[in-house]
């Protein structure tokens, strides 16, 4: 089995790295998927310069190792190095949501495949196998990562999955049922990870709550209206548990109420913890 060791800059180290984290991939099957695709195109050439890098290094699986040098030499680069460097840096010159479709080629064809021909699909999602029907792909601008948005048969719900966390997909003889055109034609135009489209969460904030939300940008649900101190946002329950569960004190929900219940409840759970752990120091 062939082993890769190449040197590249520190920033081509740092995203090859950064995406082996956010996309939870090892960097050696990143290597080895990069090769795959890059193998039959054009590639930009970068120079390393004189100076020092990161080496980086890693396994060919077997069926790469096998057109390793086929490949190389059609390439009519000099040096193994060189040839891997151009594909690192080719790799890393997209965008994060356009390396993730690199990455997931087979996952997102498969989807686009079910979609075009109307069908229902079934995929498996976090150990879990769930029958789809598949409306659209779309890239949340925030993440700069790409979801499927659809209507799950398991959940009886419309659902976001994250493509880079679909293990398989697979085809089904079933047509795509169009269960409400309008709303997903609405989510498509205004469309976000959570689904916040039409569903609202009021809160009252503390004064440093105020000071807090104007810095936490990270998850912010989009405010709609704010009117004698209270504030609207366009926020699914489940973002809203994401941003405002860390204002603490400094936040209070006032509608839904199911999510005032909910989110009660969870500052319960975390005083239990703290409290059996304060008897057991006693």
């Amino acid at each position: 089995m062939k082993k890769v060791r190449v040197t590249i800059s520190d920033f081509m180290n740092e995203i090859i790295k950064s995406d082996s984290e956010y996309f939870k991939i090892p960097v050696g099957r990143i290597g080895n998927i990069i090769f795959k695709y890059y193998m039959d195109k054009n590639l930009n050439k970068v120079e390393l310069g004189n100076f020092s890098g990161e080496v980086l290094q890693f396994n060919l699986n077997k069926n790469n190792d096998e057109i390793f040098m086929d490949t190389f030499v059609r390439s009519r680069v000099e040096t193994e190095a060189e040839y891997w460097r151009n594909i690192i840096f080719t790799y890393i010159n997209n965008l994060r949501y356009r390396r993730e479709e690199i990455l997931f080629e087979k996952i997102f064809r498969k989807i686009k495949e079910g979609i075009q021909g109307k069908r229902k699909i079934k995929i498996k999602y976090h150990k879990y196998i769930r029958l789809l029907n598949p409306y659209f792909v779309k890239v949340a601008d925030d993440e700069n990562r790409s979801y499927l948005f659809c209507y799950c048969e398991k959940n009886n719900d419309y659902r976001n999955y994250r493509i880079s966390e679909i293990e398989e997909v697979w085809f089904t003889n079933e047509n795509i049922e169009i269960k409400d055109k309008k709303y997903i034609d609405d989510v498509y135009k205004n469309f976000d990870p959570f689904l916040s489209y039409k569903n609202t969460v009021k809160v009252e904030f503390t004064e440093k709550g105020v000071e807090l939300y104007e810095k936490v940008l990270t998850n912010r649900p989009r405010l709609l209206n704010k009117k004698d101190g209270i504030y609207t946002f366009e926020c699914d329950n489940k973002l809203a548990l994401v941003y405002f569960a860390q204002f603490f004190s400094n936040v209070k929900i006032l509608e839904p109420i199911e999510l005032q219940k909910k989110l009660k409840n969870e500052l319960k759970r975390t005083i239990a913890i703290y409290e059996n752990k304060e008897e057991e120091n006693v």
